[in-house]
């Protein structure tokens, strides 16, 4: 396959979710799902970068990294509420989602694995 330079680049990844299990103390679960990503160019996830470091407050560096996934997060598949639909991706809903830290976890735990060039990791 033929190297394709485009202004920018979407893609499907497979993220984990690794949050508290409401029902057992002390346990994990694994919720599993697929993001479409537009990352920045280079120059841009650098300068964001070091935005980031220069922060000095918890709720600066969160909501830094909120607005950072919302620039890059296009769509989803494999989200469901609680009665098991299937919920549409929409910016709100994103909003939503990131306000937990543990699926920004994922989701930034996602990008690095795909810009960086490695395969899916096994069960993603």
């Amino acid at each position: 396959m033929q190297f394709k330079l485009s202004k920018s680049y979407r893609y499907w990844w497979p993220v984990t979710v690794r949050a508290p299990d409401p029902e057992n103390a002390g346990k994990i679960i694994e919720q599993k799902l697929r993001v479409q990503f537009e990352p920045k160019p280079r120059d841009q996830m650098l300068a964001a970068q070091e935005a980031a470091a220069k922060l000095t407050s918890l709720r600066e560096l969160t909501e830094h990294e909120i607005a950072e996934a919302k620039a890059i997060v296009r769509n989803w598949e494999g989200v469901v509420d609680e009665e098991k639909s299937i919920v549409p991706f929409s910016a709100e809903l994103l909003e939503q989602a990131l306000q937990q830290p543990w699926f920004r976890k994922g989701i930034n735990d996602a990008l690095i694995e795909s810009m960086n060039g490695e395969e899916a990791r096994l069960g993603n």
